[in-house]
C-alpha cells in the first residue's frame, strides 16, 4: 500500500517504497543511502530551482525518506512493516522543512560536490554505476552523484581509460551509443537549466517588488493616529506577553503570533522597550528579514521607535571586545563562547541596520556605513598590531563581514542612487540627510 509521508500540514504525499524514491536498492548499505539522498537533495533543493513546488515537494519526500532511512531503528520497522515511524521526523511541521532548507543549503551542497569530484570516491562510483547500468551513461549519468552534463565528456574518457587498461569490459551500449541520444540528454538539460533559472529570476523580481512596496510605505508611512492607538489594548498584560516574544524573535512561531498580534496593541509607553529588546533579540542571518518586516510595522505605528532602535543596534553591531584583564586580576578575559555570541550578535545587528536601510526604515544610511567603517577599522587596527609584534593577523571580525559583504552585493536596495549618494556624502563628511520618496 502507498505509504503517508506527511510532508507538510495540508497535504499527503505518498510512494511505494523510500528506497525507490531515492533510487537505491533496498540491501543497499547507509553510505550509497547518503549518496543517493545528496544527489536527489540538490537536484531538488528549492534554491536551485526557483521556488518549483513540485521540486520542493520532491525535496521534501527525499528529506523524508532519508531521515527514515538514514536511522536504523526506523529503517528496519519500516523493512519488517512497511510503516514509517512520523514520531520525530517532524512531517506535518513546517518549521521542519525550513530547517531542512538551512541544514541542507544549496551553498553547502555545492560545497560537498566540489570536494567530491576528482577524488578516488567518485572515480569507484562511476565504476559501479557503468557496471550496474551495463555502459548505458544515461543510466551513469542519473545515477553518478553531483553530475551534470559538462561532467559527461570526462566520464566518459575516464571510463575508456579503464577499458583499455583491462580494468572494464566495454559494453555495446557505451561504445555504440549514437550522438542522437547524448545530444538529447544534453538539450533536456539545457532545458532543465534554463527553466530553473527562469523560474529564479520571476521568484527575484516578485521578490524585488514586494521589497518595493514595503520600503515606500515604510517611507511615507501612514501612522495610526491617537483615537485609533487608543482604541487599542495598552495593558501592561499585554505588553509583557509581547515582550516574552520579542526575546524570541529568532522562533519564526513566536515572531509571527507577535506581528499578528501587533496591530492589536498601544504601546506607545513602551516604544523604547520593545526597540532595545529587538536590538538584542538573539538573531541568526535568516531571521534578519522578518525582523525587519516586524520592525517595519512598529515604524509605521510610533513615529518614535526607529530613533529608539538605530542607537543600540548601532552599539550591539560595534562592539569591541572587553580589554585584557590585568595581571592578577581574579576575572578572566573574554572566553570564546561569550566571543562567538559577541560576534554572532554583531553580525546580525550590522545585517539588520541595513536591512531597515534597505526598506526604508531608516531614511539614511550614513550611521550603518560609520559602524561599518568602525567595524573595519577594529580589524586593521588590530592587524597593524599583530604585525609590529611579529604575530598573526586576527582578524576577529571576519565572521561579521564576509557574509555583509556578500549580502551587500546582492541586494539591489542597496544599490539604489539615493543609497549611493548618501555614501558619497558619508565619505565626504556630508551630513547624508534623509532621502525623498
Amino acid at each position: 500500500a502507498p505509504l503517508s509521508l506527511g510532508c507538510s500540514p495540508d497535504s499527503t504525499m505518498s510512494t511505494s517504497s523510500l528506497y525507490e524514491l531515492l533510487g537505491v536498492q533496498a540491501d543497499a548499505d547507509a553510505a550509497a543511502i547518503k549518496r543517493a539522498y545528496l544527489k536527489a537533495a540538490r537536484d531538488t533543493h528549492p534554491d536551485k530551482n526557483g521556488g518549483d513546488e513540485a521540486a520542493t515537494e520532491r525535496f521534501q519526500q527525499v528529506g523524508r525518506a532519508y531521515a527514515v532511512l538514514s536511522d536504523a531503528e526506523k529503517r528496519k520497522l519500516y523493512d519488517e512493516t512497511g510503516m514509517v515511524d512520523d514520531g520525530s521526523g517532524g512531517g506535518g511541521d513546517a518549521s521542519y522543512w525550513r530547517e531542512a532548507f538551512e541544514r541542507v543549503s544549496l551553498e553547502k551542497l555545492d560545497a560537498l560536490a566540489a570536494s567530491y569530484r576528482h577524488t578516488e570516491e567518485e572515480a569507484a562510483d562511476l565504476r559501479a554505476h557503468y557496471i550496474a547500468a551495463k555502459g548505458d551513461m544515461g543510466k551513469v549519468m542519473d545515477a553518478m552523484m553531483f553530475s551534470t552534463a559538462d561532467d559527461e565528456p570526462r566520464f566518459r574518457e575516464t571510463l575508456r581509460g579503464l577499458v583499455e587498461a583491462g580494468e572494464l569490459r566495454m559494453y555495446r551500449q557505451f561504445e555504440g551509443e549514437k550522438d542522437s541520444k547524448r545530444l538529447q540528454r544534453e538539450r533536456r538539460a539545457a532545458k532543465e537549466a534554463a527553466e530553473a533559472e527562469a523560474a529564479r529570476a520571476a521568484e527575484a523580481a516578485a521578490a524585488l517588488e514586494a521589497r518595493l512596496k514595503l520600503r515606500q510605505l515604510n517611507l511615507s508611512a501612514q501612522r495610526p493616529s491617537e483615537g485609533e492607538l487608543k482604541a487599542r489594548d495598552s495593558s501592561l498584560k499585554k505588553y509583557e506577553a509581547a515582550r516574552r516574544k520579542l526575546v524570541k524573535l529568532g522562533d519564526e512561531r513566536e515572531r509571527s503570533a507577535l506581528l499578528a498580534e501587533l496591530p492589536r496593541l498601544n504601546l506607545s509607553k513602551y516604544v523604547e522597550e520593545v526597540a532595545l529588546a529587538v536590538a538584542e533579540a538573539p538573531l541568526k542571518l535568516k531571521d534578519v528579514v522578518p525582523a525587519a518586516e516586524l520592525c517595519s510595522l512598529m515604524h509605521r505605528t510610533y513615529a518614535t521607535f526607529t530613533q529608539a532602535l538605530e542607537p543600540p543596534l548601532l552599539k550591539a553591531a560595534t562592539a569591541l571586545p572587553p580589554p585584557p584583564p590585568r595581571p592578577g586580576a581574579a576575572v578572566a578575559s573574554e572566553g570564546e563562547s561569550e566571543r562567538t555570541a559577541r560576534l554572532l550578535r554583531k553580525r546580525s545587528a550590522l545585517r539588520l541596520l541595513f536591512e531597515l536601510v534597505a526598506v526604508g526604515v531608516l531614511p539614511s544610511p550614513k550611521r550603518p556605513l560609520g559602524a561599518l567603517r568602525d567595524v573595519m577599522e577594529e580589524d586593521t587596527a588590530s592587524a597593524a598590531e599583530a604585525t609590529r609584534s611579529g604575530e598573526p593577523a586576527p582578524f576577529g571580525n571576519l565572521q561579521v563581514l564576509q557574509p555583509f559583504v556578500k549580502y551587500a552585493a546582492a541586494e539591489p536596495l542597496l544599490a539604489s542612487p539615493p543609497a549611493h549618494a548618501a555614501a558619497r556624502a558619508a565619505a565626504g563628511g556630508g551630513n547624508g540627510g534623509g532621502e525623498a520618496g
